[in-house]
């Protein structure tokens, strides 16, 4: 497991919206789509950040109705500050989320920074408990 790498257990065919979707739309994909994340992406399909469930409880909780439907995906999402490919290993992934205290991160393009795929803490303990076997 030690030698795993992100490719071989992230999620493919990432959902995505550009930075300046709405957050009623951006609500509308993750409940008709059943997640509870979407990567933005700017013009170039690039990846700029990642709006999750949680920032949309915490917009709703601040906003008017008016305030929701104008709030642009660029102003609740939370910008990538780093960078995870598909060859990385699991270990090296999962020191990163400890040191930034994420639960999920984008994996981008070797060539560049668009998305290729997501893996969350939750895929790591999935692989984890493989090793009670």
């Amino acid at each position: 497991m030690e030698e795993k790498k992100v490719r071989d257990i992230m999620t493919r065919g990432v959902v995505t919206v550009r930075y300046d979707g709405t957050m009623p739309q951006i609500a509308g994909i993750m409940s008709e789509d059943n997640i509870s994340c979407i990567v933005i992406v700017n013009q170039n399909d690039e990846t700029a950040g990642i709006v999750t469930s949680l920032d949309i409880v915490k917009a709703f909780g601040k906003k008017t109705e008016d305030e929701i439907k104008k709030t642009a995906a660029e102003d609740i999402m939370t910008p990538i500050v780093y960078n995870v490919n598909p060859e990385m290993t699991l270990k090296e992934v999962s020191n990163i989320m400890v040191v930034k205290d994420i639960h999920r991160v984008v994996v981008l393009s070797p060539e560049g920074r668009k998305p290729v795929g997501l893996l969350s803490a939750t895929d790591i303990v999935k692989e984890v408990m493989k090793l009670k076997e």
